[in-house]
């Protein structure tokens, strides 16, 4: 039966598959080490860092998800789910990564950027509701169109919010870093703000060859290697766990 299931997928779309479930693994991996810390510190930082964490690669979810779900029920995801797996969680990342920069780097603004992005997170809410179920049929035009079983090309207000949503981590992302590099005399937060921008560059580069370029196996390997290593880099960068520290001579 598993052969049957391979015959009705094409190669590059069960790789896509595999490679979204590796990634989003990691990332729920990298988050619920995040998140075990942050029950023992009671930390509120990590805490927003874990639904970052999580969050940030729910694009992928319909992906990796859909693939194993394929495996089991030989079936694909329905249309709804599919696009809910993939784009509820756009807006929780975004909301909890400014909750790290915005206190951080600019505390006076945090209230107006937080107001403004749950209320653009609200809008791209009642968007995707709306266009999936207030007229019976999912309207795919105004929300994305499935280019495989697995695998989608969103259109409309989703695109563009996530679009949004990637320039504005960037954009935030590299002046985290650069403000932890800045610091002087704190080996420890330079190295952090080293592993962030790498962070932050594989992550807009994987994301955006992964989304808007016609992908090959070879292309589809690459882009998403930079996710995993940006998973790998951003937890690295936020937390330098002790192994780290040791390798880095830093304690």
């Amino acid at each position: 039966m598993i052969l049957l299931i391979f015959i009705a997928l094409d190669n590059l779309t069960q790789l896509s598959g595999i490679l979204g479930f590796i990634s989003i693994s990691i990332a729920w991996l990298y988050g619920l080490i995040v998140l075990f810390k942050y029950i023992k510190t009671k930390e509120r930082m990590l805490f927003y860092f874990f639904l970052a964490v999580i969050f940030t690669v729910s694009p992928w979810y319909p992906s990796g998800l859909g693939y194993i779900y394929w495996l089991i029920t030989h079936e694909e995801i329905i249309y709804p789910v599919y696009v809910l797996l993939g784009t509820i969680g756009i807006p929780i990342a975004l909301i909890a990564w400014l909750q790290i920069y915005m206190p951080t780097l600019h505390r006076k603004q945090n209230r107006i950027v937080t107001l403004t992005t749950i209320c653009l997170s609200l809008a791209f809410y009642i968007y995707v509701f709306v266009f999936l179920f207030a007229f019976g049929d999912p309207v795919d035009n105004f929300i994305g169109i499935k280019r495989s079983a697995i695998d989608i090309d969103y259109k409309g207000f989703v695109l563009g919010f996530l679009a949004l949503s990637l320039l504005i981590s960037t954009i935030t992302g590299y002046e985290f870093s650069i403000a932890s590099l800045k610091v002087e005399d704190n080996p420890v937060l330079k190295w952090k703000g080293r592993f962030l921008i790498l962070s932050f560059n594989f992550f807009a580069i994987g994301a955006i060859g992964d989304g808007f370029f016609t992908l090959t196996p070879i292309t589809l390997i690459i882009f998403r290697t930079f996710l995993v290593l940006a998973n790998t880099f951003y937890y690295i960068g936020f937390i330098l766990p002790k192994w780290m520290k040791k390798i880095l001579h830093l304690e």
